[in-house]
């Protein structure tokens, strides 16, 4: 029998998503992914059969960490707004500035793969539909207790707020100011309350 790779594999994978989600999947070579895991080429290929199903693995370890912060805003709050509000502020305003710069994962992914490698891309947009689900469910909940507007989807909203948490994303990696990002939330938000609460985006913090 084969002798099994004697490592951590939480803790090289995660050293693998730290090369990959500074430095894009194109970027991150073998020998840098090497060098970060610690481990010869034959025990990577041996482990995860390649670069390719060591991304799908990275991705699903980098999903796990999201869904960490998730518990604690998205789906801790009692409050629906206010869930929301946590979670854009969370992965914007108060992420540290060296997380921060790098973006998400998959959204990056979706940009940086799309064309070249568009079924990685499409498997990181399913991921993020994980999220789209969860912005659904909370709006429902802010719909029953008439804090949104009705003009519009549940859908519809929550690919709005998909779309806004890209965007601040995005302005993290061009190394936008805290407070601007969080004037973009405020009037993120307040697009989606009822007219009757716009005083709400302002005064729901985190």
């Amino acid at each position: 029998m084969p002798r099994l790779p004697e490592f951590d594999r939480t803790e090289v994978v995660q050293s693998a998503l730290e090369v990959f989600w500074k430095d894009g999947y194109e970027s991150s070579t073998i020998e840098k992914l090497l060098g970060a895991m610690g481990l010869n080429r034959g025990s990577l290929y041996g482990a995860f059969g390649g670069k390719e199903r060591l991304f799908r693995e990275v991705m699903d370890h980098y999903v796990g960490f999201m869904f960490n912060i998730l518990e604690s805003t998205l789906l801790g709050r009692p409050d629906p707004v206010d869930a929301i509000r946590s979670f854009l502020e969370r992965v914007s305003v108060l992420e540290p500035t060296d997380t921060r710069t790098r973006g998400c994962l998959l959204f990056n992914t979706i940009s940086e793969l799309a064309h070249t490698k568009p079924h990685l891309a499409a498997e990181a947009s399913a991921k993020v539909g994980l999220l789209r689900d969860l912005f659904i469910q909370r709006l429902g909940e802010a719909r029953e207790q008439q804090l949104i507007r009705d003009d519009a989807t549940l859908e519809e909203l929550a690919d709005y707020l998909i779309a806004l948490a890209a965007g601040l994303r995005m302005r993290c990696k061009m190394h936008t100011a805290s407070g601007t990002l969080q004037k973009i939330v405020d009037m993120g938000l307040g697009t989606i309350l009822r007219q009757s609460t716009p005083d709400k985006a302002i005064t729901l913090n985190s």
